[in-house]
């Protein structure tokens, strides 16, 4: 179902395009008769706009998180401000052909320069909150992974004690700092064994060790928590 309302967007979004572009040329040639260089130089720049225009904002409003696409609204203000600036620009050559062609191409590149340089950190800034939110997500998924193990092993545990402890342990997991970095890689590599070995010890019927290994798990947890603290 998404990706056909993606492909019903865009296709609209294309008739939308191609339907304003027709009237633009439309309006140009039957506006100006005569066509001298600066005409045509102002022409392609105005073409270019269009293109240019298109293609930022498909890039600003891609498939990403919702945070990222935010971020990558202001790329399509940016776009729409060139675009009406370019179109001016190169309306107004239209007009004064007489213009110097090298003042015509001059401004056009300035004008260009610019909104390329501003759209480059635009899309710099949005794809790095796209990473960020790449990396929280892989983070959570990974503590709720951990928490649903503890979970099924809690709901097959038949030993009041050891149930407690997972209990215990899955609440632990649960308000733990879902966030990572380097510095707690190590510690995340000893919870997951460990996580492991308690895996095998109840599926053993080895409760006494699983209740122990419970322990040593939420003291892990607490060394990453306390690690990331210190860490941010």
């Amino acid at each position: 179902m998404r990706r056909m309302t993606d492909k019903k967007t865009l296709i609209l979004f294309s008739i939308i395009y191609v339907v304003v572009f027709a009237v633009m040329n439309m309006l140009v040639f039957f506006v100006f008769n005569e066509k001298n260089n600066v005409f045509w130089i102002s022409y392609g720049f105005m073409c270019a706009a269009f293109v240019i225009q298109i293609v930022s904002m498909f890039l600003a409003v891609k498939a990403l998180e919702v945070e990222a696409v935010f971020f990558g609204i202001p790329l399509v203000s940016i776009s729409l401000f060139y675009f009406f600036a370019a179109v001016f620009i190169s309306a107004v050559f239209m007009i004064f052909q007489n213009a110097p062609v090298k003042l015509a191409i001059a401004l056009q590149v300035i004008v260009l320069a610019v909104y390329l340089v501003i759209a480059v950190i635009a899309l710099m800034a949005r794809d790095t909150v796209q990473d960020v939110n790449d990396n929280i997500k892989v983070s959570v998924v990974a503590i709720r992974s951990m928490q649903a193990d503890v979970e099924t092993l809690k709901a097959q545990a038949q030993d009041p004690a050891l149930k407690e402890k997972l209990r215990k342990l899955s609440e632990t997991i649960r308000y733990s700092d879902p966030m990572s970095n380097d510095a707690v890689t190590d510690i995340e590599g000893r919870i997951m064994q460990a996580l492991n070995e308690l895996r095998i010890c109840c599926e053993n019927g080895q409760n006494a060790d699983a209740a122990k290994k419970c322990g040593e798990i939420e003291v892990l947890f607490l060394q990453r928590n306390n690690l990331l603290k210190a860490t941010k």
